[in-house]
């Protein structure tokens, strides 16, 4: 599909119109008719053709499109989304509309004198819309220039309803049409959009009309259009042409994640089965804007922290998180852009996907980074989420578009692709790839539905996946599997029960029963695993071997929590140390949270921690030390802090020499990290000899900024920073100023932010609100990592400046901002002034999201409290031996 793309591009759209309207049943409009959304179903946009010309001066877009229509019925009004946006002349066919505005429902409506016919027809529009200052719409977007000048360029993110604020038109997902863009810019700057260009033509003495090729028939937050003095490299994989755009003077930077796209394009194509249907695939890297990135078909966005490489000032450990996200973003160029979901409800099959690939892909070109691992940490942290009585299924009902952004969370992202590994690990690999190349050839250009989806795994496994799968989907929360042994002869038969795990021990578990795809090491310290269904409430199985150490969730593939007897666990600990990586990462982070939320005492979570002493790998260390920074956060100003200071000391610092010390030598970078984090818990902790040493190598940093290695500069600034003196604070702003690396940029900043005498905490309080433009979202986030030290300080900046501190915000990422920064004061300020300051800076439509906070909040207060004596008696007895 792909050959003589520019004569073609028109087939390649009717093919698609008409490979949908085949495979629909209920004919063309059956997505349509059953999707959720506000507008009527009884007109149906086909094409559009938009002309877009911002002004930056008035901050407005002179627009003017033509949308090709087909009415279904005869009607005197047409209804479409528009947000921000004035009308001028709208014509139908060239006859005259007026214009009615409901800006309550982002909504317009244009009328007739007469009913508009059943058929085809065009729908002409001049109107003028908003260029936005926050990443929503079409953005203007300040940065510094090579020079440390001020400077801008344009952007684009209108995932999930923000398409309005570029242009009038159906913005719901299930409208699917083709897009015929134009962008009028100036004419030194080079112009993106979803597809590859047309013509150029001048607009006057410094402006030029920049039209591209039409899209292939899509939804209409997946339309992209980016400009302004950019710089690209490119190369040509599986026939498609890739590039990397960046701001000028950054192209050096971006010669990694083209290799990673040059990788990927090939993997894609072969692994779903479908050929990329666009001529070219662009990544543009954008200096600030949003904070992740954006799956736009054809042309994806990134903030460019995320994605720009220098191996002279980043570690190689950088590379893991680059591919990361471009794996994500590039594997939803199939599920969620070639195929999509027809209304937000369903956006978690397409997250899903891509947070499942995300993880699976840099697994298959760099087995070395252990990608399973670091995707088993995010498992874990969902799970604390999902443990909540506020938490919802997997599917999540939308009511309107503007409950649309409180999907975008954990549990559609890594619950749901953790939900799909163990479905990948339980049918088969094999069968389970077969069955999504079958469902994306026979969804392409139109919605997924979760049942074909389910229908092709079973076909292919010969397994009932919706019976599975449909409390996993549906119902909230997950399963506590309690294994019980017992032995006769040699053989053990294992029993077990289920019941949902919740934070609060006290509430009621429900009678939900979970098909659980079980991953059974009958003997853990052999590779071997055996997979089980466990879908009753309670039942037994032949378990090997009486003396063999027992893993249920073998190699940590399901999302759910297990709790062993006694027995098991001592065969267990006793075995430790032969276990696989991640069954040890497991158990310790299982029991851990049985400490936490009060299923157990926190002396089981210490037994697996003493078995594991002399472990060194890095994940488990790294895993063991997070609790020790857990200590430390929860004796914070309470009486045992310099009690547990102490014994933190006395653990770790034996561990430096291990881990390379200060310098480093002969050490991975995954040990390196570890030895990054016994240095940051030594110096929190207090101990002047690790401060006194960062200080020292600081000076040497200063006079050559290339004095060290990008990780033991990491380690460097991360330990002077927190110890900050005045004279560090200013050098080492200095630094972050200087810097043209967004990483390392950004690292700086962060490390003088966390500064922890007082009176630095002020500066930085006050610099959130002065920050260069491209870092300006990240405000809010400085406030709350002031408040990890000096809550009641932060506390009072924040309510004073919430405003200005939001301001560079999209509404989109507003909501979660604002109860997330809120919800990282728990256990310092009282929950009524927190509750009442979401209240006042959340709309209403937030409700939901005020809830989960402060049911976390509630949380982190029962766990501090259950803990803390128990910590407090733990180090009591250690600090006496």
């Amino acid at each position: 599909m792909r050959t003589a793309a520019n004569a073609a591009a028109a087939a390649l759209v009717l093919a698609g119109l008409v490979t949908a309207v085949a495979r629909a049943a209920g004919g063309p409009f059956a997505v349509i008719d059953a999707a959720q959304g506000e507008l009527p179903k009884t007109v149906v946009p086909t094409s559009y053709t938009i002309d877009v010309a911002p002004n930056p001066t008035t901050m407005t877009i002179a627009g003017h499109e033509v949308i090709d229509v087909i009415v279904r019925k005869p009607s005197t009004t047409i209804t479409l989304n528009a947000l921000q946006t004035r009308f001028g002349r709208v014509t139908l066919d060239g006859k005259p509309a007026t214009v009615s505005v409901n800006a309550k429902a982002q909504q317009a409506t244009f009328r007739f004198a007469k009913p508009v016919t059943a058929g085809k027809h065009s729908l002409d529009i001049a109107y003028t819309a908003t260029l936005q200052t926050a990443a929503q719409g079409l953005f203007k977007q300040g940065y510094e220039g090579p020079d440390g000048k001020p400077t801008y360029m344009y952007g684009t993110q209108l995932e999930a309803t923000d398409a309005r604020r570029l242009f009038p038109g159906w913005d719901e997902p299930a409208f699917r049409a083709v897009f015929h863009m134009s962008f009028v810019v100036p004419k030194a700057w080079t112009a993106v959009s979803n597809t590859p260009i047309a013509s150029v033509k001048p607009v006057g003495a410094n402006l030029k009309r920049v039209t591209f090729q039409p899209t292939p028939k899509m939804s209409s937050y997946l339309v992209v259009l980016c400009a302004g003095d950019f710089q690209h490299i490119s190369t040509m994989s599986d026939g498609v042409k890739l590039s990397v755009y960046t701001t000028r003077g950054k192209i050096g930077e971006a010669r990694y994640a083209l290799h990673v796209m040059k990788q990927l394009m090939p993997y894609y194509d072969s692994y779903y089965g479908v050929h990329f249907p666009i001529k070219k695939l662009d990544t543009i890297a954008i200096p600030g804007g949003f904070l992740g990135a954006m799956e736009n078909w054809g042309g994806i966005t990134y903030n460019e922290s995320t994605i720009l490489y220098n191996p002279k000032l980043q570690p190689a450990t950088a590379k893991k998180g680059i591919f990361d996200i471009i794996a994500h973003e590039e594997s939803h160029q199939w599920n969620g852009d070639l195929t999509s979901f027809a209304w937000w409800d369903d956006v978690w099959l397409a997250e899903g996907f891509a947070t499942w690939m995300q993880t699976k892909a840099p697994a298959h070109f760099h087995p070395e980074w252990h990608m399973y691992l670091s995707a088993d940490n995010d498992v874990n942290g969902a799970m604390g989420a999902d443990a909540q009585l506020t938490t919802h299924p997997i599917y999540k009902p939308v009511h309107n578009e503007t409950q649309a952004a409180a999907v975008f969370d954990e549990i559609s992202y890594t619950k749901a692709g953790a939900m799909l590994r163990m479905l990948e690990q339980y049918v088969g690999p094999k069968d389970f790839q077969a069955a999504l190349q079958h469902f994306f050839r026979t969804h392409e250009y139109t919605a997924f539905n979760a049942s074909d989806l389910w229908h092709d795994i079973g076909a292919k496994s010969h397994t009932d996946i919706a019976a599975i799968t449909h409390n996993w989907v549906y119902e909230p929360g997950f399963p506590l599997v309690s294994v019980a042994t017992s032995c006769a002869n040699g053989k053990r038969t294992m029993t077990l029960t289920q019941q949902r795990y919740l934070n609060d021990i006290a509430a009621p578990t429900g009678s939900t029963v979970w098909s659980i795809p079980l991953n059974v090491q009958f003997d853990a310290t052999k590779p071997a695993t055996t997979p089980l269904l466990f879908n009753k409430a309670t039942e037994s199985f032949p378990a090997g071997a009486c003396d063999a150490p027992l893993i249920v969730n073998g190699n940590d593939v399901g999302f759910y929590r297990t709790r062993y007897d006694a027995a098991t666990q001592a065969a267990q600990q006793a075995a430790f140390l032969q276990l696989p990586v991640a069954d040890r990462i497991s158990l310790l982070n299982d029991a851990q949270s049985f400490a936490a939320t009060g299923h157990a005492k926190i002396d089981d979570y210490l037994a697996y921690a003493k078995a594991d002493t002399g472990d060194t790998d890095p994940h488990v260390v790294q895993t063991v030390l997070g609790q020790y920074g857990m200590m430390l956060a929860f004796e914070r100003g309470k009486p045992g802090e310099a009690a547990a200071k102490q014994l933190i000391v006395e653990r770790v610092k034996p561990m430096l020499v291990k881990f390379g010390g200060w310098d480093g030598t002969g050490m991975s970078d995954e040990q390196l990290n570890v030895r990054n984090t016994i240095l940051g818990l030594l110096a929190r902790s207090g101990d002047a000899e690790t401060i006194a040493e960062a200080k020292a190598r600081f000076a040497k940093l200063v006079s050559n900024p290339l004095a060290f290695s990008p990780m033991n500069r990491t380690a460097v600034i991360g330990v002077a920073g927190y110890a900050a003196t005045p004279a560090i604070y200013g050098e080492l702003f200095q630094m972050a100023i200087a810097a043209k690396n967004p990483q390392e940029q950004q690292q700086d900043f962060f490390a003088l932010f966390g500064a922890q005498d007082p009176a630095l905490a002020q500066r930085t309080l006050q610099s959130s609100l002065h920050l260069p433009p491209q870092f300006a979202p990240y405000a809010p986030f400085i406030v709350a990592a002031v408040g990890s030290s000096h809550p009641q300080m932060a506390w009072q900046f924040l309510q004073k400046n919430s405003d200005a501190l939001f301001a560079s915000m999209s509404a989109f990422e507003r909501v979660a901002g604002v109860t997330g920064v809120a919800s990282s004061f728990a256990t310092h300020i009282a929950p009524s002034e927190i509750l009442a300051y979401m209240k006042a800076h959340v709309p209403p439509q937030g409700a939901p999201q005020i809830k989960q906070a402060m049911d976390n909040i509630s949380t982190q207060q029962a766990i501090e409290d259950r803990l803390l004596p128990q910590i407090d008696a733990y180090v009591s007895s250690q600090l006496a031996k």
